[in-house]
């Protein structure tokens, strides 16, 4: 493969799961767990806390509440699978077909991600607000995570574009819109509608 700057999607420092932290994990996968077979509602912090096989009280030192552990576990899983993605990305020569290839996966593994899915039908009231709303600093993350990359990739001579903030912010919305509202002729279940709008309407847009 040729030596390119592949785009990464890390994001960075910003978000720390304690990976050193046994007890904290464990909280995690288990709220994961919980919240994907039961839901938000259901869940109780005494649920994931027996789970993970700890005490109330060990769940509530590492989360003040049931919302913090919410937003953890799906903090963490947006990291996951994107790490995933980068680890594709890697396989591939063209860092412009990289950004393209990013935003398709992102879409459609979001599409049939089981937690999100449980709650977009189950308990759309409580999650999209989490998801709309709320989102703000998630959006304005992976928007300076994904510019960072376009600019790389421009600095590098692959893509030529006017704003790498405003390219990286529309993408993600665009993203998010798919996701939520995945009804439509670009639907996110279909891998190639989603593939062919990318390299239709979105690869002119770099360049």
């Amino acid at each position: 493969m040729p030596d390119q700057a592949m785009p990464s999607l890390s994001l960075g420092s910003e978000l720390d799961f304690n990976n050193g932290d046994a007890t904290y994990i464990k909280i995690l996968d288990a709220g994961l767990a919980q919240f994907t077979e039961f839901g938000l509602r259901r869940t109780t912090m005494e649920d994931v806390a027996s789970k993970a096989g700890v005490g109330r009280a060990t769940a509530y030192r590492r989360f003040g509440d049931k919302h913090q552990l919410i937003q953890a576990v799906i903090l963490r899983e947006c990291q996951y699978q994107l790490g995933l993605i980068e680890a594709h990305l890697k396989t591939l020569d063209s860092p412009r077909d990289a950004l393209l290839e990013a935003f398709v996966l992102a879409v459609t593994r979001a599409h049939v991600h089981p937690l999100l899915q449980r709650l977009l039908s189950s308990e759309p009231e409580d999650i999209l607000p989490l998801l709309t709303l709320q989102w703000s600093r998630v959006i304005a993350l992976f928007r300076v995570q994904l510019a960072s990359q376009i600019r790389r990739a421009e600095e590098a001579g692959h893509v030529k574009v006017h704003d790498a903030d405003q390219l990286a912010e529309l993408m993600l919305r665009l993203m998010q819109s798919l996701v939520l509202s995945p009804d439509g002729l670009m639907n996110p279940a279909d891998e190639a509608s989603i593939r062919d709008m990318a390299d239709r309407y979105l690869r002119p847009w770099l360049g």
